[in-house]
């Protein structure tokens, strides 16, 4: 499949797949790195929380100087963490563009006969926003942690089997996808010769996600059979080594502690 859609297809599987295997960063000396797996895990999914309950674009900016700052302090490249986040809140911003016609409040454009309020436009920058500042807060627990300790953290924390199933075999094998979608792309252009029209590569774009489809369900099927002739029946039980928490864990739970409750009291208490 040559074309746009061939390109797009190959970029967008190339990314994903650095995105998923590239775990350089939590072999660093950072701020992050240095905390307690289930610390780290319960904080920044604390702070993540927070970002979620506020409903004004200013406290959504300080809790994004704060990923940056975290970032910094976790030796954490601020370009790679904006690659990971950045994909997520576009296609959110996409979701609920809508809303910048539909929610009442005072005209600010007036075009083809919808009216852009105010209050929809600043809807829709605060939603961003917050899924913006979520995905990164989580993306640098990932980054700055080895997922397995990320998983023997979940277990820990006593966080249902079911849901640390699903998150482990996720990432663990959503590559594997994507390394499938590579080779029916490489395929189909080893079969094409010149160049195709735009009409002619969306047709064969859906020829690919059919049989993209049919492929992802049997690697599904067989990925399940062989973690049952494995043990899959048994919980996750990746290796772990414990820490002992000292002070900068303690002082990192207490920073997420008060971004929840000063979010809420932000909301709900003024």
């Amino acid at each position: 499949m040559t074309g746009v859609v061939g390109r797009s297809v190959e970029s967008i599987t190339g990314a994903l797949r650095t995105v998923f295997t590239a775990e350089q960063v939590a072999s660093a000396d950072g701020l992050l790195q240095r905390r307690d797996p289930r610390v780290a895990v319960c904080s920044v999914a604390g702070l993540a929380l927070a970002v979620m309950i506020t409903r004004t674009i200013a406290v959504t900016l300080c809790f994004g100087a704060v990923t940056v700052i975290l970032a910094r302090l976790s030796a954490v490249p601020l370009r790679r963490l904006l690659a990971r986040s950045l994909a997520v809140p576009l296609v959110s911003a996409v979701i609920v563009l809508p809303q910048v016609v539909v929610l009442p409040g005072d005209t600010l454009v007036r075009a083809f006969g919808l009216s852009v309020t105010v209050d929809g436009v600043a809807y829709v920058v605060l939603f961003t926003l917050r899924v913006g500042v979520g995905v990164a807060l989580l993306s640098l627990i990932v980054m700055t942690t080895p997922f397995s300790a990320v998983v023997a953290a979940m277990r820990e924390l006593h966080v249902p089997v079911a849901l640390v199933w699903v998150i482990a075999v996720t990432y663990r094998y959503l590559f594997l996808f994507f390394d499938e979608l590579q080779r029916l792309v490489l395929a189909r252009n080893s079969r094409t010769t010149g160049r195709s029209s735009l009409r002619g590569g969306w047709r064969d774009a859906k020829r690919l996600v059919g049989t993209f489809l049919l492929r992802t369900l049997d690697r599904g099927e067989r990925v399940g059979r062989a973690m049952q002739a494995r043990g899959g029946a048994r919980p996750p039980s990746p290796y772990s080594r414990s820490r002992t928490v000292d002070r900068g864990d303690y002082a990192l739970v207490a920073l997420a502690v008060i971004a929840v409750v000063g979010s809420g009291v932000v909301r709900w208490g003024l």
